[in-house]
């Protein structure tokens, strides 16, 4: 396959012929807000959910959901480059209110244990991967998958997937539909 060609979000720039290099990195695969968040009415998350594109919280009547964005790298197999997803993971409100207290902290450094709460295309039934939240100070955190647990997701994050299927994932997330 050619490069990949993509608007950039975060910079506002178009990106032509991008290889998933140092020189020239493929987008991330990110994703507005938790599946349970968009999972809530209108109503609902006017009144019981508070969101930022880092952050989110959902009030529930037995407590809160608590969600934070983080990067799921997957290796490229015969690679030093990978594939990046940026999913929502659930984790307890103790870590909630540890990473909020040091967001900003540019030494910041802690693990919690999370759960999935992004259904990544390709993947059935993904939110049942348990993960650890891996903090590295101002940058999102990292998810490592449980690699106990029998997912087809934890098998692509430490064997890796190839070249031809990074390409492909990227380009089904880019299509205009994908975005709706």
């Amino acid at each position: 396959m050619t490069g990949i060609d993509y608007d950039c979000a975060y910079c506002g720039e178009h990106h032509q012929g991008t290889d998933g290099s140092q020189a020239d990195p493929w987008p991330a695969l990110g994703f507005r807000r938790p599946d349970p968040y968009l999972d809530l009415n209108t109503r609902s998350r006017r009144m019981s959910a508070q969101a930022t594109d880092d952050l989110c919280v959902i009030e529930r009547g037995t407590g809160s959901d608590c969600f934070v964005r983080a990067i799921l790298p997957l290796p490229i197999i015969g690679e030093t480059i990978s594939l990046e997803y940026g999913p929502w993971v659930q984790i307890g409100v103790g870590s909630y209110l540890d990473y909020v207290e040091h967001y900003d902290d540019p030494h910041h450094a802690q693990d919690y244990a999370g759960q999935l709460a992004t259904a990544l295309p390709g993947y059935t039934n993904p939110l049942s991967v348990p993960v650890q939240v891996i903090t590295r100070g101002e940058m999102r955190p990292l998810l490592v998958p449980d690699s106990t647990f029998g997912h087809p997701l934890v098998r692509d994050f430490y064997d890796g997937i190839t070249r031809t299927e990074a390409e492909l994932r990227i380009r089904s997330m880019l299509l205009p539909a994908a975005s709706t």
